[in-house]
């Protein structure tokens, strides 16, 4: 996040919206760490509530506020709200990106930069099993072939597109959650339920997987409002 926030030029004067915010985390490091204002948007009441009680207790409410959006639809704000954009890990569950992107376009001021990473890029050979194993259980999941997000930037009206490999942190973080999941195996079975607990870990082992042989790719986009 410091290094995307970097890539933005995210500071103290910086008007930050971020898509599908899930229950704040990540949103509430970037504005403690830079100083931005944050406006969040997610389509989950328990996380925007979660985030905005975060935002209180951490002495954050006067700069991050969370919504509950649908950010496949028009945002809830004027044009030329935000200086910067960004989404992570998330842009994979919208299929009308095209959409998406001009919304994102036209909430953005002259020169506003995005920023958004798809985890789900497809650079190599996939079995069906794997595919299932990898979106079964995540409602709208969209696979992207290489270069389309490139080309939609484009034609919704951004420019200087950088695109940048970050599958190698996708593949430690699978697989570090994956193995102390497995050292609490006996305790996770417990709380969820052995069949779930099973589940869990072969996801996660075929997150791993795919992400360490470079068959589904992580990809972060940046791009300047044209």
């Amino acid at each position: 996040m410091r290094t995307f926030c970097e890539w933005l030029g995210v500071d103290t004067s910086t008007e930050l919206l971020e898509v599908a915010s899930g229950s704040g985390g990540p949103a509430l490091f970037n504005v403690e760490t830079t100083g931005c204002r944050l406006f969040g948007v997610d389509l989950h009441d328990e996380g925007v509530a979660a985030g905005n009680r975060a935002a209180q207790e951490r002495g954050l409410a006067d700069r991050a506020r969370f919504v509950c959006v649908d950010a496949c639809k028009t945002l809830p704000v004027d044009a030329g709200s935000f200086d910067a954009v960004i989404c992570i890990d998330s842009i994979n569950q919208m299929y009308e990106r095209s959409a998406v992107l001009r919304e994102w376009r036209r909430v953005l001021r002259p020169s506003g930069r995005v920023l958004f990473t798809d985890p789900i890029t497809v650079t190599g050979l996939l079995r069906r099993e794997e595919m299932i194993l990898r979106g079964g259980a995540m409602g709208e999941f969209v696979f992207t072939p290489p270069g389309l997000d490139q080309r939609l930037l484009a034609e919704a009206g951004f420019a200087d597109v950088r695109a940048e490999d970050v599958t190698k942190n996708a593949a430690r973080v699978a697989a570090a959650w994956h193995a102390v999941r497995e050292r609490r195996s006996a305790d996770l079975d417990e709380v969820e339920g052995a069949e779930q607990n099973a589940r869990t870990q072969r996801f996660l082992r075929t997150v791993a997987n795919l992400a360490a042989e470079q068959r589904l790719s992580r990809l972060a986009y940046l791009a300047l409002r044209a």
